[in-house]
């Protein structure tokens, strides 16, 4: 489905006519029937601004509800259908407010988008003047939205380039260099070429470029950043367009003073704009719980409310004979004739229209300030990472970034991180470092240098290295389309091979010319490059440098004859630069004949100049000189651990959080770097898939069925021992299991594939790490949504990269982290958070994640709490009542209860730390409030607001029953100075003591108070007080009678005058609540604690620190709590031993089975050796959040 909208959504799928354009150089442009060259990337106008916001604001459910009970409001009171017992602007305004608010806030954020558009699209643009009298060579300029196809654009270096353009003439020859960071990530040089005529520009300078005819035929407008087709015809020749001649918009122009381009393509049709889509719409896993909890007390809603309507119509039936006072029955003989006569005038409602009289009464069941509280939380909570120093990168000077704050709780309950490896694990920058040649490994040094100093392999290998390249040198070094090529450039220069120049003919190396007649790039399909050059001898030979695998399927018979000892003797060279975490590269070369050499020519240049299957037909010129290699040797390059990786992942381990590692590295490389970081450790079974030396078999499967079959059925002996019982591996962790999966075999035939899919998760569940080898960028996307979607237990997935081609798993994930690394900013671009290393992780998920997530789960259980208390109190009064429908609060309070109670979830929300950072950083199982949802999660939330509904009845009935009592029993107490305490007065109190027993709870909820704690609930006592008595002492004129009811003026002051109400509302009510609060409490921390408890303990010091690690000095484990609390005496008493950890697979037990099927069988599915015991679990307790420490172990599985 997912496929079929994006192939639908996009633009170039569109069937369109190629393009052309005739254009003559100085002369008038006509081009009206283009686009302008204007961007827009705002969403709003003046004319649709209101609509279309208040349509993005109507899609949240809660303001939809919030909306019908307005509408049912304005029925009620305007209307005879029914009787509304609230005024509806009591809502309405309210609501509007909100709306206004996030509507305001919207139209502020596309205000900035208006005003950078403003400032783009006015930014100057330079073209040559389109005026024929004007002088050759005349310039002009244009705002850059006034741009149009044809005209011919000036670019200075370091220019960005204003539209996609054609380029015609450059400064530096038949050559530009162009940065395209800002469109693909990649902050290396590319070379671009002017459209040639005999090897020279068509336009000769500025100067001489007036009146030259051009006519141009290329492709529609598309999204290929990376490839572009067409034709020019000028001085009576077809010239072949390619993306050698195509200039992004975007892009920018480096080391080249001048440039000019024609344009082809503006605004909308550019391809950084057919390319410029928003970051996936994410909804955070907080929101999908508050959307599960409004429809949980939607229900409840209709439930009471049908409870009401039903007891009302029973009330009715009994009591309809004497209710001739309210026109029941008013044509009875001894009713008053006034009576009859005020009655015959009256409106009558059936039975059944008190059904939404109720639902309105009960309309506060949802908290209608919800969205806006948490919206300014997240704002605030985004804020704090932003600012947060401890995740500055000084080094580069780049801060930790929130870029979608709505996903901060979210950092709090992640179950699997997904990482790239080069540039996220490690630091991107390379270093040639060994190299393998004559069947012996070099190091870079005095040795290698002296071999290269003269005819030797060695010199034809670093040659390979100093020529066979696309890198340009500048003023700070050299500028590489990779950092291997840059590391090989680098490395040859130290070797004595220095590489100096580029021009349009070739390169300079040492001092001598070599001719580049033919460059055949890169790509992740081909994984080579190839370059066709005439030495200084004059010889032409083929170089090429390329993955092993893809290097040994162009070698012939002899290609390893150079090689002491052959393909067995590299292989081995290889795999000994594997097993230290080396990048290679097996470089090859060969003589080439004068008359290949001209047939591979031609063909390469009429491929290059074919309008139709131009890459085909390049791929097929190439194969033609792309064969039988002469194998000189391989390089090894090193890409070095960031700082604090391998601490990050040990610290993120303990907090048990799985690690997935995605690269496109060799199996090899892949482990040994996994273990450089700790990811992989000396006590860890390695299960790999598929088994070494596995066939794609009949069923084309890798043998992968019968492989996870077997493994199955090992962790299930694994983990039961007792043949009579059954689990099933879905139950199952080992802390000593790791998967390493093989992308082009493995992951090939499971993505696609539900029941191999379904079976993996299961495996890949079981173990503590996976490292995925040999995976593209596609798959990377397809692994983490495979995580995502068809894991039963749901997690949140976080993926975290630093290239391009990390952007589909980033916004696959249900959280992307992009950093900002050598590889551009494209991550960055499309991440909801960026941060400047990988070790910035822990603190932004231990410290951040946990904290927000505690604080958002406390505030949304809060806000719903206090609004069913005030609910159910009001239905509890409807059996006073008569089941009438009929408020004891006056409209306007009633409405401003959550108004009155908003500071206190901003507390929670801004200033709570039930924990110190300290004290998670020690203790990273303490992340586990949020990864096991301890306080709200989709699948729990309804349960966890069961529990809080439970508790709410219960304060709810006290607030209410202990009014009513006070209320009923001594009436004279509430009688002062002749005035009476009617119902207003009645409900002031028992409204003020609710509002006073929410604070006090709220109070209690606090884990750290600070000054900004007493402030808001002081903010929140004033507006209580200062509008109950605007809302009583203000007299209603005829200006404001809509909004003061003349029945509550004087209420405050009366009520404010007894004693009585002061001991109700300020002790007896909020104390009682505050006790059967506290009862749940110390029930719940004496019988049922939590991690989130443990953790409180520990940063007040009422346990031991250690409780929560394994006691290494005699294998034992301190408990979590004193040995004298009740549960505690309990265990004594009964002589309970703390139980074993059930769904533990033992490194003990994996051994035991590895033994007994023999290494025959276990090298069949993937169990190569068994390691040394590993540590008695029989001593491990659930409550001691074991981490067991390292041993070792003398194989893999």
């Amino acid at each position: 489905m997912g496929a079929t909208l994006d192939k639908f959504m996009t633009i170039e799928e569109v069937p369109e006519e190629w393009r052309s354009l005739d254009v003559t150089v100085g002369g008038p442009v006509d081009a009206s029937h283009f686009c302008d060259n204007g961007v827009r990337t705002y969403k709003y106008n003046l004319l649709n601004f209101f609509p279309k916001s208040m349509f993005e604001q109507m899609r949240r459910t809660a303001n939809q509800y919030f909306l019908l009970i307005c509408i049912m409001m304005f029925l009620g009171t305007y209307t005879t259908w029914f009787y509304s017992p609230l005024t509806p602007w009591s809502t309405f305004l309210p609501l509007m407010i909100i709306l206004l608010v996030t509507m305001a806030k919207e139209g502020f954020e596309d205000v900035k988008r208006h005003q950078s558009d403003k400032r783009v699209n006015n930014t100057p643009a330079t073209i040559l003047s389109t005026d024929p009298g004007d002088a050759p060579g005349i310039t002009q300029t244009l705002r850059r939205k006034d741009l149009r196809p044809g005209h011919v654009v000036v670019i200075g270096d370091r220019e960005e380039i204003p539209a996609d353009l054609i380029l015609l003439w450059s400064s530096e020859g038949p050559q530009a260099y162009v940065e395209t960071s800002n469109i693909d990530g990649e902050t290396n040089l590319k070379i671009k070429k002017p459209a040639l005529i005999d090897d020279e520009p068509i336009i000769q300078s500025p100067e001489t470029a007036k009146n030259t005819q051009l006519s141009s035929t290329f492709e529609p407008p598309c999204g290929r950043v990376h490839t572009f087709e067409g034709t020019l015809r000028a001085k009576e020749q077809s010239i072949p367009l390619d993306a050698t001649q195509f200039l992004l918009r975007g892009s920018t122009l480096r080391n080249t003073k001048k440039a000019l381009g024609v344009v082809a393509y503006t605004g909308r049709d550019t391809r950084l704009v057919r390319n410029s889509r928003d970051v996936p719409s994410k909804l955070s896993e907080l929101e999908r719980v508050v959307n599960m909890m409004v429809y949980f007390i939607l229900f409840a809603m209709i439930i009471i409310t049908t409870i009401s309507m039903i007891a009302y119509v029973v009330w009715f039936s009994g009591h309809k004979a004497h209710l001739w006072y309210m026109c029941y029955r008013y044509n009875n003989a001894d009713v008053p004739a006034l009576f009859r006569e005020n009655c015959e005038s009256s409106d009558n409602y059936a039975p059944g229209s008190t059904w939404p009289t109720f639902f309105i009464l009960y309309n506060n069941f949802v908290p209608i300030s919800l969205y806006v509280t948490i919206e300014m939380i997240n704002y605030v909570q985004a804020s704090y990472i932003d600012n947060d120093l401890e995740m500055y990168d000084d080094e580069d000077d780049v801060p930790a970034l929130a870029r979608t704050s709505n996903m901060n709780a979210d950092l709090g309950m992640i179950a699997h991180i997904f990482s790239d490896k080069t540039g996220t694990l490690t630091r991107n920058i390379m270093e040639f470092k060994k190299c393998a040649c004559a069947g012996k490994i070099y190091e870079k040094g005095a040795t290698l240098r002296g071999k290269v100093s003269q005819p030797s392999v060695e010199r034809d290998l670093v040659e390979i290295m100093a020529v066979c390249h696309t890198v340009v040198p500048d003023e700070d070094g050299y500028q590489a389309e990779s950092p291997d090529e840059e590391a090989l450039v680098k490395g040859a220069a130290e070797l004595g091979m220095k590489f100096t120049a580029r021009s349009t003919e070739g390169v300079e190396v040492d001092g001598k010319r070599y001719l580049v007649l033919a460059t055949i790039p890169f790509n992740s399909t081909r994984k080579r490059m190839s370059a066709l050059v005439q030495g200084p001898d004059g010889k032409a030979r083929i170089l090429c440098k390329g993955a092993d695998n893809i290097m040994f399927g162009l070698t012939g018979k002899d290609s390893f004859k150079r090689f002491a000892g052959g393909r067995p003797a590299l292989d081995d060279c290889l795999q000994q630069f594997s097993r230290v975490g080396l990048r290679t590269l097996v470089l090859g070369r060969r003589d080439v004949s004068r008359s290949e050499k001209d047939k591979f020519l031609k063909a390469w240049r009429a491929a290059e100049t074919a309008t139709e299957d131009r890459k085909g037909k390049l791929a097929e010129a190439a194969a033609l000189i792309e064969r039988d290699f002469e194998i000189v040797g391989a390089t090894a390059i090193e890409d070095r651990l960031q700082d604090g990786v391998p601490e990050t992942i040990h610290e993120l381990a303990k907090a048990e959080i799985k690690l997935w590692v995605l690269t496109g590295d060799k199996v090899e490389t892949a482990i040994n770097i996994a273990k450089s970081a700790k990811l992989l450790t000396d006590d860890m079974f390695l299960v790999k898939l598929p088994a070494e030396g596995a066939t794609k078999g009949p069923e084309g499967d890798w043998g992968l069925g019968a492989q996870l079959t077997a493994l199955e059925a090992v962790v299930q002996r694994a983990a039961t021992p007792d043949p009579a019982a059954t689990r099933t591996p879905a139950s199952l962790a080992s802390d000593h299991l790791a998967l390493v999966v093989e992308g082009a075999t493995a992951m090939e035939t499971i993505l696609g594939n539900e029941e191999l899919e379904q079976r993996f998760l299961k495996l890949a569940n079981v173990c503590k790490a996976v490292v995925a080898c040999r995976v593209s960028p596609a798959q990377k996307r397809l692994i983490v949504g495979l995580v995502r979607r068809k894991d039963t237990t749901r997690p949140v997935t976080l993926a975290i990269g630093d290239g391009a081609n990390d952007v589909g798993m980033i916004q696959e994930a249900h959280i992307g982290v992009g950093i900002s690394g050598k590889e551009g900013r494209q991550a960055v671009n499309n991440s909801d958070f960026a941060i400047g290393q990988f070790r910035f992780l822990k603190p932004l998920l231990l410290k951040h994640g946990r904290r927000n997530y505690r604080r958002m789960s406390k505030v949304i259980v809060y806000s719903f709490f206090k609004n069913i208390v005030l609910t159910f109190v009001l239905f509890y009064y409807q059996a006073d009542c008569g089941w009438s429908g009929t408020s004891f609060y006056e409209a306007w309070v009633y409405s401003g209860f959550n108004f009155f109670l908003a500071f206190t979830p901003l507390a929670f929300g801004w200033f709570d730390v039930d924990t110190s950072a300290e004290t998670v950083r020690k203790y990273p199982r303490l992340y586990a409030a949020g990864l096991h949802r301890m306080d709200l999660n989709a699948r729990r939330g309804v349960t966890n607001m069961a529990y809080a509904t439970l508790e709410a009845v219960g304060a709810s009935l006290l607030i209410y029953f202990i009014t009513r009592q006070v209320y009923w029993r001594p009436q004279n107490v509430w009688t002062h100075r002749g005035k009476d305490g009617d119902l207003w007065v009645f409900g002031t109190a028992v409204f003020v003591g609710m509002v006073n027993a929410m604070l006090l709870r709220a109070a209690l909820l606090v884990d750290s108070w600070n000054k900004y704690h007493i402030y808001f609930f002081f903010m929140q006592f004033l507006a209580l007080y200062a509008f109950v008595i605007f809302m009583s002492e203000v007299w209603p004129t005829s200006s404001v009678d809509w909004f003061l009811d003349y029945d509550y003026y004087g209420v405050a002051f009366h009520s404010f005058e007894l004693g009585v109400y002061w001991l109700l509302t300020f002790i007896l009510v909020p104390v009682a609540c505050a006790a059967l609060q506290l009862l749940v409490v110390g029930v719940h921390l004496e019988f049922f604690p939590n991690v989130n408890d443990i953790g409180r303990e520990l940063d007040h010091g009422h346990v031991d620190g250690e409780s929560l690690e394994h006691s290494r000095k005699d294998n034992t484990f301190v408990p979590l709590r004193s040995r004298y609390s009740l549960h505690g005496l309990v265990d004594r008493c009964l002589g309970r031993a703390a139980p074993a950890r059930p769904d533990l697979v033992t490194q003990d037990s994996i051994r035991s089975v590895s033994d007994s099927l023999g290494p025959g069988r276990a090298a069949q599915i993937g169990l190569e050796a068994t390691p040394e015991s590993g540590f008695d679990y029989s001593h491990a307790a659930d409550q001691s959040f074991h981490a067991p420490s390292p041993v070792s172990a003398s194989g893999v599985i």
